[in-house]
């Protein structure tokens, strides 16, 4: 029997991983449209410096995570940042957080959160820089063939779990041999989750810029930058000795407007937006850095017991069915998968 999971993001990697475990005759096979692992908890590396240009810690607020991250996986680059998150508002005004959410650990990894994804994916068998766009039916309709940009075919499976986004696995339902009533109820089902852009920019400083908090967070809302982070806080790896590094992830709507705005020209106006929220001169970073993320957080959630069709198959798993961009979530949603294919399997 044979699984094909396509993406390898936390919740593929997750439910590989589970159900390497649970089902040790299942051949499972990962497909991943980029060269790295585990998605949107990415880290980039520049002159020096290291930083999480995506998701920016990870939570762990059950036995089952902790014991995933502590004791199933090597913990030896793994602390806690320790320091707090804080607001700030629309008119700059920085306020102390949530106390009962900041006594909670914010997990990370010494090199940078990317570490997460390369430990949940160590030994699983993946085809990387692959982006499958249809499935196809096998010839004697017992199983999928999945076929990629070019129309050509990389690989067969019984089985086939789905956790590229909510829109993402939309077009690939859309382009697959699915009878037409049961395709446009899936298709309709998985463009439930509306996915918020995040345009995301790190700026690296000769000079230490210190605070009691490690990030700042919009409270209202009304602010461009929606988070805002002292990336040279999470270690000495992170950042040259003298060194300060800043991640601004612009809101939802600064992003939209600004999607196709080039770095040089976003580099001024949110450097002096970053200055003013900090009360610092940081108008000339050394240098600067852009990420954009077309799915950074789901608006809406595709529930899966309306979009998992054991009858064909076919699963899904990602932040769109847990409605929330969280990387805690997307694992969860890895397992739930696992154990709803291993209850099929038997």
């Amino acid at each position: 029997m044979k699984l094909a999971i396509i993406g390898a993001g936390v919740a593929g990697l997750a439910a590989a991983r589970s159900l390497r475990a649970a089902q040790p005759d299942l051949e499972i096979t990962l497909y991943e449209k980029s060269r790295g692992l585990g998605g949107r908890a990415a880290t980039r590396r520049r002159d020096g410096f290291a930083f999480d240009h995506g998701a920016q810690y990870l939570k762990a607020p059950t036995d089952a995570l902790l014991k995933l991250i502590q004791q199933e996986l090597p913990s030896d680059e793994l602390f806690d940042i320790g320091k707090p998150v804080w607001t700030f508002d629309t008119n700059g005004t920085i306020a102390e957080g949530d106390p009962a959410l900041n006594t909670e650990p914010k997990w990370s990894y010494r090199s940078g959160l990317s570490m997460f994804g390369k430990l949940l994916g160590a030994g699983l068998d993946v085809r990387r820089e692959v982006r499958i766009a249809a499935l196809k039916r096998e010839t004697n309709e017992s199983g999928w063939l999945l076929v990629d940009t070019t129309g050509r075919s990389v690989g067969s499976a019984d089985l086939v779990l789905i956790t590229a986004p909510g829109p993402q696995a939309a077009d690939i339902i859309a382009a697959s041999d699915i009878v037409s009533e049961r395709r446009d109820v899936l298709v309709e089902a998985l463009q439930s989750a509306i996915y918020r852009r995040c345009i995301s920019l790190a700026f690296a400083y000769p000079r230490l810029v210190p605070r009691p908090f490690y990030a700042l967070i919009s409270s209202d809302r009304g602010h461009p930058i929606a988070w805002l982070a002292l990336e040279h806080d999470k270690g000495p790896q992170r950042c040259p000795p003298g060194h300060s590094l800043m991640i601004a992830q612009m809101a939802p709507a600064y992003s939209l407007e600004h999607w196709d705005v080039a770095l040089e020209q976003l580099v001024a106006p949110v450097a002096a937006l970053v200055g003013d929220v900090l009360g610092e001169d940081l108008d000339q970073p050394l240098w600067a850095d852009r990420q954009g993320w077309k799915f950074a957080l789901p608006d809406g959630i595709a529930e899966p017991n309306t979009i998992d069709a054991p009858e064909l198959g076919l699963f899904f798993a990602g932040d769109f069915t847990a409605g929330q961009g969280r990387v805690h979530l997307a694992v969860e949603q890895g397992w739930r998968t696992a154990a709803v294919i291993s209850s099929v399997l038997g």
